[in-house]
């Protein structure tokens, strides 16, 4: 049960996407749109699924130095073929845009290395707000990290990147198998910002089907 924290911000994009597609369309949602909502919202996530049947887990780590988030992240791949979908089925189409789009945004500020921003132009992971050894600077200092590391390595920027042949040493020296509690029960940036997308985007639902 845990591990389903991890899932709210998804959840939180399949419920703004069917509010958002049903506003612009003039569509009245039912409680089933929400559902097909949350369950396209983890469409770029599908190629997880291996890995999760294999090691019970999806974490990139010493032990798994490797990302899911392969092509379904790229956003010029999956924006495009989402694009379609909308022109050919604009209600479901839109939703589902809107949906891969969110989820895209989160995968670019929250857990994990980032995504293939500029790909097919740049290999590199980019992630916003994030550091090069890609840790909460609470979790630097409670394992004595923070003070032994450069500046450079330490700091927090807007926008940080990884070519594709340093990201897996990263991973192998930095990456946390059990990341959910470490991220998701303690207060920080990111929980915060998805526990509160979560509040609110089930807060406007309720308000939507009374």
């Amino acid at each position: 049960m845990k591990n389903l924290v991890s899932l709210l911000a998804d959840w939180a994009n399949g419920i703004f996407a069917v509010l958002l597609a049903s506003w612009w369309f003039g569509v009245d949602p039912l409680w089933w749109h929400f559902v097909v909502g949350l369950v396209l919202s983890h469409t770029p996530d599908v190629d997880a699924i291996p890995e999760l049947l294999r090691r019970g887990k999806v974490a990139a780590s010493a032990e798994h130095p490797h990302d899911h988030r392969d092509a379904l992240h790229y956003p010029v791949v999956l924006i495009t073929l989402a694009g379609v979908v909308a022109y050919l089925v604009p209600y479901w189409g839109t939703i589902f845009l809107i949906a891969v789009t969110l989820h895209l945004i989160n995968d670019l500020y929250g857990t994990g290395w980032g995504i293939k921003l500029f790909w097919p132009l740049s290999k590199k992971n980019y992630k916003l707000l994030g550091r090069r050894v890609n840790r909460l600077r609470y979790l630097l200092v409670k394992d004595d990290d923070w003070d032994s590391q450069i500046y450079e390595e330490r700091r927090l920027r807007f926008l940080v990147s990884w070519t594709p042949e340093e990201l897996p040493t990263y991973m192998t020296k930095w990456g946390i198998d059990d990341w959910i509690p470490k991220y998701y029960f303690h207060l920080n940036s990111i929980s915060i910002i998805e526990y509160g997308l979560f509040v609110v985007a089930v807060s406007l639902m309720m308000i939507t089907l009374l």
